[in-house]
């Protein structure tokens, strides 16, 4: 069985070799996101092979006035010198050295995955259900595009290099801590969980930063429009209870809660009973567990409760009419356990 050395060796070459395919790149990424020590290893391995092609170019470069001269192959003494200096830069990779990336990397997920991805500043992403992220990192700035959905970060502590994340026109940046972004449709949610993070909107006339600290949250509206910021950590906890693959309701009316199952769920939930709007749920759930929740709301509100392949339907099915769309959940309502 190959090392994980020679596991990250073996990607550097293919990468060097061509630029991979989507199967390809899927692999990689699956391979990187799957153990801590893999990302470590894959940094040691650019860094090595980064400094070898600097060693032979070196030594392979003509003099000025040799024009047809062949490439030299290096000395025993260039050899032995830039082999020490690689093997010096795998260890200080090894002992945590920054690696920048200033090529794009992305990461996402499907319907119902979550992935931890560990990045090359030792941070951490832990990314939603149905999202997408593009992470570049700087020598002067480690930079997040939630391009969709929302992820959690926990950052390592850099102050020369901020941590910014950017969704549509929200922006947060950080340092040393943990925070979740989740991109909506009007704006951006910025939970924090650990430490300090800035938060403003980027647009041309520049509005103004707010501080937020552990148990903060704040709506960055996409549009123009104040930043509103609320002190709730209990609903922080809440709201990032997806990291531990759990849901949970507190007074949540049945639109959000149905909305929610759905981001998870190839099976989507539909509401048939526009009667059920007045109603707010308590309760704890997993979040691939869609039919128990339909179970438990259909014998709290007694009401019929339909599972098909394609889909789970609250209340009587004769009341859709044929408008409800799987996924489209207008008729719902509020409900209390």
């Amino acid at each position: 069985m190959s090392t994980i050395e020679q596991q990250a060796n073996r990607w550097v070459v293919r990468e060097k070799n061509g630029p991979l395919d989507e199967g390809e790149r899927a692999a990689l990424d699956a391979w990187r996101g799957s153990d801590v020590r893999h990302q470590g290893a894959y940094l040691r391995a650019l860094a090595i092979h980064a400094a070898l092609e600097d060693a032979v170019a070196g030594e392979a470069a003509p003099a000025a006035n040799d024009h047809a001269a062949a490439p030299r192959r290096p000395g025993r003494r260039a050899a032995l010198w830039y082999g020490a200096m690689a093997a010096s830069l795998a260890v200080a990779v090894g002992a945590g050295m920054f690696m920048a990336q200033p090529r794009p990397v992305t990461y996402a997920t499907v319907t119902g995955e979550f992935r931890r991805v560990p990045l090359g500043d030792h941070s951490v992403a832990h990314i939603n259900s149905g999202s997408q992220i593009i992470v570049t990192l700087t020598e002067g700035e480690r930079h997040v595009e939630l391009v969709r959905g929302e992820a959690w970060f926990d950052v390592a502590k850099d102050k020369s290099r901020p941590f910014v994340v950017a969704a549509g026109n929200a922006r947060a940046r950080a340092v040393g801590t943990s925070f979740s972004v989740a991109r909506r449709p009007d704006g951006a949610d910025i939970l924090v969980t650990e430490g300090v993070v800035e938060a403003w909107r980027q647009d041309g006339e520049g509005a103004a930063k707010v501080v937020l600290a552990a148990g903060d949250s704040a709506r960055v509206p996409a549009r123009a429009g104040q930043m509103t910021v609320a002190r709730e950590p209990e609903e922080v906890a809440r709201k990032l209870a997806w990291r531990d693959g759990k849901m949970v309701f507190r007074n949540q009316t049945l639109t959000t809660a149905v909305a929610e199952f759905n981001r998870y769920s190839r099976k989507p939930i539909v509401v048939a009973d526009s009667a059920l709007a007045g109603r707010t749920l308590v309760g704890r759930y997993k979040v691939d567990d869609p039919e128990l929740f339909a179970r438990d709301v259909a014998a709290y509100l007694r009401v019929p409760v339909s599972i098909t392949h394609e889909k789970i339907i609250l209340g009587d099915v004769r009341l859709l009419d044929g408008a409800a769309e799987p996924g489209n959940n207008k008729e719902a309502g509020k409900q209390k356990n």
